[in-house]
This record gives structure tokens, C-alpha cells and sequence, in this order.
């Protein structure tokens, strides 16, 4: 772990949400957590990001969830494990993590991938990653944001319509209070699953500062085998 910069506080723990259906992954015979970039998992980028910040993680698993514990008991963590009664969207599943924090924590998607650097304000307390700059197909596959004096006002899953070119992307800063918001929130009339965007959406509405912490570099949300091409050709020519 990178011990010289702590901007995240002392050792957070990180939560990484990997138990997905993955069921455009069925072709190649693995979950999509486990899916190979120049030999590794793609799981293995994740961490390998969010280790500059922390080496104390919590998986919420499912779906593959043997290959991805037996691999992750391996790597040089903390790591331990969560696994939700169903899969009921991502709000749902981050719930089930509620007894093992007591204190500010990051979550990210286990499928989506980063290389850059991104903006922590001084008081920080709540915040998501905002790519600028963004193509449109990315914010329309990712999430919608919008922005006033560095704090978000509205996030929107899946838009159709764009007022700028700000991506939302599946990473955040949570206090433990994020579970009561949780609980405030209804299943999405969309998917009919607790969605993170709706609760993000509750948290805002209640009127908690939410910070756009923006980002600068490559974000590729691994949904279909070619996103992976995408993710090899980001990885620095070292990896190769």
C-alpha cells in the first residue's frame, strides 16, 4: 500500500461488490470478475487501483463466488467476505456489510476499471467518482450527473438525454449512515432493484452534501468481453 499519501483517511475499508449474474460472461466460461487482462483477473485491476488506498477489503460475492475467493485468499490483504440472501440490485447487497463497518468506507464495482487520478475535496465526507469528458455512450451505459459548486444535485441510471458530459462511475465514499438511506429507499419502478443511483439520489434530496470527486483518466465499465480490450489497452506496457 502506498503509505506516503492517506487523502481517504487512515486505512478505510474498501468494499468491493462482485457477485453479479455475469451472464455475458457465460461464453468464455468464467465470472466476470475472473475474466483474464494480460493474464490476470480483472478483478485483480480493481484491487490493484484501490490498493494505493487501503489493503482492508470486504467482498460482497455470488455468483462465482468460489473461483473468486480461493483467488482473492491468495493476494496480499485483508480480505473478507459477504454474501447477500439474493441479488436485489447493488444498493441491496451493500447492506448485508453493515456489521463490519463503523466508519468511513469506500465501495466499487468489482467490473469497473480505472487508471488516473481523481480530486478529494478537504471535507470530504460523502462523494462519487465523475469522469469529465465523457463519451456519450459511456454516461448512457454508466449514470448521469449533475453538478453545482462541486456538489452533485441529480444522478440518473441509464439516461437517455444529457445535460453535460460528467459519467458517474462505480466508485464511492460512504459514511456508516449510508445503510439508513438504504433503508429509505424504494426498489427502483426501472429494474425493480435497490439501485446505488436512487439511494445516492435520497441521500441528496435529504440534503447531505454529496461530492462530485472528479476524475481525469481511462474508466471502462466491464459489461460484454470486448470491454476488456478496452481495459488491456489502458494497462501501462509493464503489464504486458
Amino acid at each position: 500500500m502506498n503509505d506516503v499519501t492517506h487523502p481517504l483517511g487512515n486505512r478505510p475499508r474498501c468494499v468491493v461488490m462482485a457477485g453479479g449474474r455475469s451472464s455475458r460472461f457465460a461464453e468464455i466460461g468464467c465470472h466476470k470478475s475472473m475474466a483474464q487482462v494480460r493474464g490476470m483477473p480483472i478483478i485483480s485491476h480493481v484491487i490493484d487501483y484501490w490498493k494505493n488506498y487501503t489493503d482492508d477489503f470486504v467482498f460482497v460475492v455470488k455468483n462465482g463466488k468460489e473461483q473468486l475467493t480461493e483467488y482473492v485468499n491468495t493476494l496480499p490483504i485483508r480480505a473478507q467476505f459477504v454474501e447477500p440472501e439474493a441479488l436485489r440490485g447493488i444498493a441491496d447487497g451493500l447492506s448485508y456489510v453493515a456489521p463490519l463497518v463503523d466508519g468511513p468506507f469506500i465501495m466499487v464495482l468489482g467490473d469497473c476499471f480505472c487508471s488516473g487520478q481523481f480530486e478529494i475535496p478537504p471535507d470530504l465526507r460523502y462523494g462519487i467518482l465523475v469522469q469529465r469528458q465523457a463519451e456519450a455512450e459511456s454516461i448512457r451505459r454508466n449514470y448521469a450527473v449533475e453538478v453545482q459548486d462541486g456538489l452533485v444535485t441529480r444522478l440518473v441510471e441509464k439516461p437517455t438525454d444529457l445535460s453535460n458530459d460528467y459519467c458517474g462511475m462505480g466508485f464511492y465514499y460512504f459514511q456508516p449512515d449510508i445503510f439508513d438511506y438504504i433503508a429509505k429507499t424504494a426498489p427502483s419502478q426501472r429494474s425493480g432493484e435497490k439501485e446505488i443511483t436512487d439511494v445516492l439520489q435520497t441521500l441528496v434530496d435529504h440534503g447531505q452534501p454529496l461530492h462530485a470527486m472528479m476524475f481525469d483518466g481511462v474508466y471502462v465499465n466491464v459489461n460484454t468481453p470486448p470491454d476488456l480490450d478496452l481495459v488491456a489497452a489502458a494497462l501501462p506496457d509493464s503489464e504486458a
